[in-house]
């Protein structure tokens, strides 16, 4: 697969100089040359075919820097303490989408470390001495779900974690991410990733909560964290697949956010960013990139029409440019240290530029409104064959992933088997 590479593409800044301009050349700089090695010099001047052939994801180098985090993290970490389910997810997600053993060990640990975290009143924290927070548990229950057995779905209390969030729940809508806390989309998506997976989403959870997101579309055409604030990827990407789980993706303008998202893919890079005049970013491989499949279905357009952005691009970006070839591990740009966030937010953006996920439209399930319909509708979406598109090594293809959930197939289909084969818990929870 050959693409047509040229300066041509790159930011104009109109001779008018700013720090934002002079961010962007860098960085266009440093791609330039990445991208360069792989075009024959004396083509440059009219373009160039650009050989993706030699691209090639390290998965030992990137199993080994997750696995070296997962055996000890230095002393420097300690700032990320309260973001100890995350870590336990990054690196749980990252490992199962690139194939790797998750072994038996890792997989008790994981599960006598959340242990310690769920706070008996519903949620999870960090330490007893934090408070209970939506976005940490929604990273805990996706670490549980990760490793899949009875014990590991068995640490969440269902009854708790329900009345939990409807402490949380706000009357607009929204949900508090901590008691007294901010309301933002983050905590809508992450309160109804939790019910939608455990089972207990009723009427009285998500009452408002398209509304809420309906009035956070900007002018822009993107999603922001609360009505009235720019529209960002991350929060874009949480509105959409939120407005899934609920079946009311019409509840926006399809069209306007589709030419936002559009517009965040960089002609010059491949990637994404997440704002308007912000630079490339790994993360929203994942953050903008995997709301394309989301938008697709919900603008009902045939697979044969493919996501509306180039996916060929973004792998390259990805494989080019995000990789740390020497410590393994992705990261944000060319010239940035690789982390564990962004090592599983470009696995993700990777995967889902590789393969085609979505639904097949005569096989659509035709309930999009009831809250129990919700595991028959997000189990629906798989990986289409026919859809698959990958450049450099065939040995780069990873697991294919749910763009709603962030994570593969199977171990989503196992915890939904579970959950779904208990009682409608918060059902007679509502009742009373």
């Amino acid at each position: 697969m050959s693409y047509l590479f040229s300066y041509d593409f790159r930011y104009d800044d109109n001779e008018y100089e700013t720090e934002t301009s002079v961010n962007q050349i860098e960085v266009e700089d440093r791609i330039g040359k990445l991208y360069c090695r792989l075009v024959d010099p004396q083509t440059l001047s009219n373009g160039g075919d650009m050989d993706d052939s030699k691209h090639k994801l390290t998965y030992p180098k990137h199993e080994q820097f997750i696995r070296d985090a997962i055996n000890g993290l230095s002393s420097i970490f300690t700032a990320l303490d309260s973001s100890r389910p995350w870590l336990s997810f990054w690196c749980l997600n990252s490992l199962d989408i690139m194939g790797c053993e998750i072994d038996d060990m890792l997989r008790q640990r994981t599960v006598d470390t959340l242990k310690t975290m769920h706070c008996p009143s519903g949620g999870f924290w960090s330490d007893p001495w934090q408070l209970p927070h939506i976005v940490s548990s929604y990273a805990a229950v996706m670490a549980l779900v990760l490793v899949g057995s009875e014990e590991a779905f068995q640490v969440i209390d269902r009854n708790a974690m329900y009345k939990w969030l409807m402490e949380m729940k706000q009357p607009d809508g929204s949900f508090a991410v901590h008691s007294g806390g901010e309301v933002d989309v983050r905590g809508i998506y992450c309160a109804l990733v939790i019910a939608s997976l455990l089972n207990i989403m009723t009427p009285e959870l998500v009452r408002g909560c398209s509304e809420f997101i309906g009035r956070c579309q900007t002018f822009e055409g993107g999603i922001g964290p609360y009505p009235g604030i720019e529209a960002h990827g991350g929060y874009t990407l949480c509105g959409l697949a939120a407005l899934e789980i609920l079946g009311d993706a019409d509840r926006i303008d399809l069209g306007r956010l589709a030419r936002w998202m559009c517009a965040r893919h960089m002609a010059f890079e491949g990637g994404f960013n997440g704002r308007t005049n912000k630079l490339v970013d790994g993360c929203y491989s994942y953050w903008v990139g995997g709301a394309f499949p989301i938008l697709q279905k919900a603008l009902r357009r045939s697979p044969k029409d493919d996501y509306l952005y180039e996916r060929a691009a973004l792998q390259r970006y990805v494989l080019a440019c995000c990789q740390d070839t020497r410590s393994g591990g992705l990261r944000d740009k060319p010239g940035k240290n690789p982390d564990l966030y962004h090592t599983m937010y470009c696995l993700l953006g990777l995967s889902l530029s590789q393969h085609y996920v979505g639904v097949e439209p005569d096989k659509e399930f035709s309930d999009t409104v009831s809250v129990y319909s919700v595991p028959v509708r997000m189990m629906q979406w798989g990986a289409l064959p026919a859809g698959l598109q990958v450049i450099g090594a065939k040995s780069n293809v990873v697991r294919p992933v749910h763009p709603v959930y962030g994570a593969p197939f199977a171990p989503l289909a196992r915890c939904v088997k579970y959950f779904y084969a208990l009682p409608p818990l918060a059902e007679s929870l509502a009742q009373k």
